[in-house]
């Protein structure tokens, strides 16, 4: 291929500077030949490069227009996503707080059932304000959010525990209480001033009398420990117990003891059998029950018949 430049006379005027270009290939005899002006040149120039700037321009802007349409996309994509973990969310919220109501009641009911009625705590949620426990509020409710159910969780947490511990406690007490018969019978003396059947006289008696087949066993009436368990004077045969709370029971004229000083008993134990041993008029069991110190009447703890 070859170019060059020449000049043309147009007649007149200036002449007409022309660019031409052969193309001669090597496989034929003939050539191609091109000629043009500087100014077509230049005019073919500056439109192949407007072209191009103009195709770069458009690639970008359709690039960039398709990047905003993705992104548009996934906005959206992302909003319904939002919504719909929202929803599900306030849902759970929901739930969440009904069972925590539901958890508060029913704390309450236990807490009353405890006796709990006068025990104060404090809800630190919003205001600091204060309910009793058992009551079950009110309190200041905050708006429903994971920090309002998660105060509302621990305050409800803090009166389970002290109602647990409450219930614990009554369960020691009322495992510690005398109330249940050692032994079925027929009452033969009471609790209180009697003639004493030997020298007829009036004195106090501290327990109750139970008439009964020699040989009967006697149950423990509480959980306690064994604290003497021997002969006893005019009680003979005797057993003590020792229960928490200040209470002590005692079981004399016993025929046999079926156990030794230190045992721990539980209620409804056999601890020894009903006999006639020491000063005893015929089979029968005495038995006493006293409350940090004082003789009390055994029938005011009995929950079951003799």
């Amino acid at each position: 291929m070859l170019s060059y430049p020449c000049v043309v006379d147009e007649g007149g005027g200036m002449p007409r500077r022309l660019n031409t270009i052969i193309i001669v290939p090597h496989s034929k005899a003939r050539f191609l030949k091109f000629s043009f002006s500087t100014r077509v040149l230049v005019t073919v120039t500056c439109a192949v490069t407007a072209a191009l700037v103009f195709s770069v321009v458009a690639i970008v802007f359709t690039g960039s227009a398709v990047n905003r349409r993705l992104e548009v996309q996934r906005l959206k994509n992302e909003n319904v996503e939002l919504a719909r973990v929202n929803q599900e969310l306030e849902s759970t919220v929901t739930e969440v707080q009904g069972r925590l109501d539901e958890f508060e009641e029913r704390t309450a009911r236990l807490a009353l059932a405890a006796g709990m009625e006068a025990e104060a705590v404090s809800f630190s949620g919003g205001g600091g304000s204060q309910t009793r426990v058992g009551s079950g509020g009110p309190y200041d409710r905050l708006s429903e959010s994971p920090e309002s159910l998660t105060a509302q969780g621990r305050w409800v947490q803090r009166q389970l525990d002290l109602v647990e511990g409450r219930l614990t406690e009554q369960g020691r007490v009322l495992s510690s209480t005398p109330t249940i018969a050692p032994v079925l019978g027929l009452i033969t003396d009471g609790f209180g001033r009697r003639k004493d059947p030997f020298t007829g006289r009036l004195a106090f008696h501290r327990g109750l009398d139970v008439s009964a087949r020699r040989g009967t066993p006697i149950k423990a009436p509480a959980d306690g420990i064994v604290v003497f368990a021997g002969r006893n004077g005019g009680l003979g045969k005797t057993v003590r117990l020792s229960h928490d709370f200040g209470f002590t029971t005692v079981y004399g004229h016993l025929d046999k003891i079926s156990v030794e000083p230190g045992d721990e008993v539980q209620r409804g134990q056999e601890i020894g059998l009903l006999g006639n041993s020491g000063r005893s008029t015929g089979p029968h069991l005495h038995y006493e029950v006293h409350e940090d110190g004082v003789a009390k009447n055994p029938l005011y703890y009995v929950l079951d018949a003799f």
